[in-house]
């Protein structure tokens, strides 16, 4: 094996372990104590800048790990795809903008923000109310009510999580490449 693929798996490898140990370092929302914040998506993204097949690789692992480790599966699910809703964007535009800086951190970290709160959004009015009546035996009618009445503050929560989370992973970024650590792409 090439030294280049042992530091990638290397990077793989710590970057999924450092996320999944912090997924586990959980702030509450306080307005719904149930969702968490969590600063895992900033090694996820540092994968995702470092090429997509990373980030593919990383995200079951990450999954699969967390839900090995205690946290709930379809909370997890929603965790993933609210994770690669605010990478995705965030990544790719930052990859293409970083040379127009003062443009290039705004754009990415209001496109990342904005996916998050829409795609989860989606998914929430979507999955939530099943997962509700599999969780509590609520009525699908009941469950469904009851995204409705909070799906706003859960659109809040994504927004204030998906900023900070944006910014340090493109602070994070800019310093490795720096380092020399990153390279260019």
């Amino acid at each position: 094996m090439s030294q280049v693929r042992h530091k990638t798996i290397a990077y793989v490898s710590t970057l999924t372990a450092l996320a999944i140990v912090l997924r586990f370092l959980e702030i509450p929302f306080p307005l719904l104590t149930w969702l968490k914040y969590d600063a895992s998506g900033v090694p996820l993204a540092i994968l995702a800048y470092m090429g997509w097949g990373l980030l593919a690789y990383s995200l079951p692992v990450y999954y699969l790990v967390s839900v090995a480790l205690g946290a709930d599966f379809m909370g997890m699910v929603m965790k993933v795809i609210a994770e690669a809703s605010t990478i995705i964007p965030l990544t790719y535009l930052y990859g293409r903008l970083r040379s127009r800086r003062k443009l290039a951190i705004p754009a990415a970290t209001g496109t990342s923000a904005l996916s998050r709160v829409l795609v989860m959004h989606l998914f929430n009015i979507l999955i939530t109310p099943y997962w509700l009546v599999y969780s509590y035996g609520m009525s699908y009618d009941s469950a469904l009510s009851y995204v409705y009445s909070v799906v706003l503050l859960i659109d809040v929560f994504n927004l204030t999580i998906a900023v900070p989370i944006s910014l340090a992973a493109i602070y994070a970024i800019e310093y490795l490449l720096k380092t020399g650590i990153l390279h260019e792409h």
